[in-house]
């Protein structure tokens, strides 16, 4: 069970840390164009980018493999760990304020997960 929390933890963070990447890629972009200059450009020489989709996919595969490994009921629940960590980066990264409510929900989300980990 501590193993599939690692994993699921490793996973979750890959993801969150793509779309941090992604979302710093897109913070520096321009307003958005439909040409192949401004794509070339702007998306797929955007280092931010490259590193979102990277990461992104790395995390995909990494799932696959978990999906094959861990029960779907255990391991698909505790991707919420996402909202916990996606929380977290943008207050420490994008210095967005969390209110009351969103803590409480952290604790709720934290909750249910070490609930669902036990059963197995």
């Amino acid at each position: 069970m501590i193993v599939m929390i690692l994993f699921m933890l490793l996973q979750t963070a890959m993801l969150v840390f793509g779309q941090v990447a992604l979302k710093l890629a897109m913070q520096n972009m321009p307003e958005w164009q439909w040409s192949w200059s401004f794509i070339w450009n702007e998306v797929i020489l955007n280092l931010w980018m490259q590193v979102a989709i990277i990461t992104l996919i790395a995390a995909n595969l990494f799932w696959f493999w978990l999906l094959g490994k861990y029960p779907f009921s255990q391991i698909y629940p505790l991707t919420s760990l996402g909202f916990i960590f996606g929380m977290l980066a943008g207050l420490a990264i994008f210095h967005e304020s969390v209110g009351y409510w969103q803590w409480i929900g952290v604790v709720l989300v934290m909750v249910g997960c070490y609930c669902i980990a036990r059963v197995g």
